[in-house]
Formats: C-alpha cells, sequence, structure tokens
C-alpha cells in the first residue's frame, strides 16, 4: 500500500509540473508571439503594487495591429502607440517581453513601457513588470 501510495504522489507531481511549463511562452519564437499577440484585448486584472487591484483600466479597448500599431479607447477617447515583441534578458524564467509605447492619460503612462510575458495563447496575455510591483492580464474578444 505504501508502495501505491508513493507512485501515485509521484504521478500527481509530475503531472502538475507539467502543465505549468504551459503558462510560459518560452517555446514560442517571436514570429508566433507577435502573432498571439495581435487582436482586440480587454483588462481583466491589473495590480499595482502601491495601489493593490484596480480597476484603472475598465472599459478600455487595446487594439494591437500586425503591423506595429497599438490604439486603446475608452468612449470617445483614443489614444494611439506602437508595440513590438522582443527577446528579453531582464528575468531568467521569461524570455519575451512586450513593449508598449503609448501616452496619454494615467493609464496610457501605466501601460508604457515593457512587460515580461508569463502566459500568452489566442485568448489570454499575461504581464508583468521586470520588478514583482505591476501584472497586468488581457483577455482577447
Amino acid at each position: 500500500m505504501k508502495k501505491m501510495s508513493l507512485i501515485l504522489a509521484t504521478a500527481l507531481t509530475v503531472l502538475m509540473l507539467s502543465s505549468c511549463s504551459d503558462d510560459i511562452p518560452s517555446d514560442l519564437t517571436l514570429t508566433e508571439a507577435e502573432t498571439l499577440a495581435g487582436g482586440s484585448w480587454r483588462v481583466t486584472y491589473y495590480y499595482d503594487n502601491g495601489d493593490g487591484v484596480s480597476n484603472d483600466f475598465d472599459g478600455y479597448t487595446f487594439d494591437i495591429s500586425d503591423d506595429g500599431a497599438l490604439t486603446a479607447t475608452k468612449g470617445a477617447s483614443i489614444y494611439t502607440g506602437v508595440w513590438m515583441v522582443k527577446s528579453s534578458d531582464d528575468d531568467p524564467t521569461y524570455d519575451k517581453e512586450i513593449e508598449f509605447t503609448i501616452s496619454g492619460d494615467k493609464q496610457m503612462e501605466n501601460l508604457d513601457g515593457s512587460w515580461l510575458i508569463t502566459e500568452l495563447s489566442d485568448t489570454v496575455m499575461k504581464l508583468k513588470d521586470d520588478t514583482p510591483s505591476e501584472e497586468i492580464h488581457f483577455e482577447k474578444f
């Protein structure tokens, strides 16, 4: 019985560790990451260490175009900028980052800069600052 419990515990550990690796986009090429990042997004979560969890990005939509253009819209307010995916050496865990260059209001100032890509799929993009002070999650729609 003890041997069976050990085998079961080992199998569960292997499953849990292998499922975590899919969250880190290190197996994606830069081109694949750029393709996945393109589209229309909305923020589902924003954390700023100074302010905690925030709804600062409620109502914004972000259109990330294949040509590098970035458009943020909230009501009648429209902000434009550029974006790019690049290799990162800021953190040994995450090898890609997305850089947004945009300005206009407090939210755009918070978004402006480089973000480590912690998860990227057809529907989700999770980013964090290279310090643990900020994190932002997007959902594609």
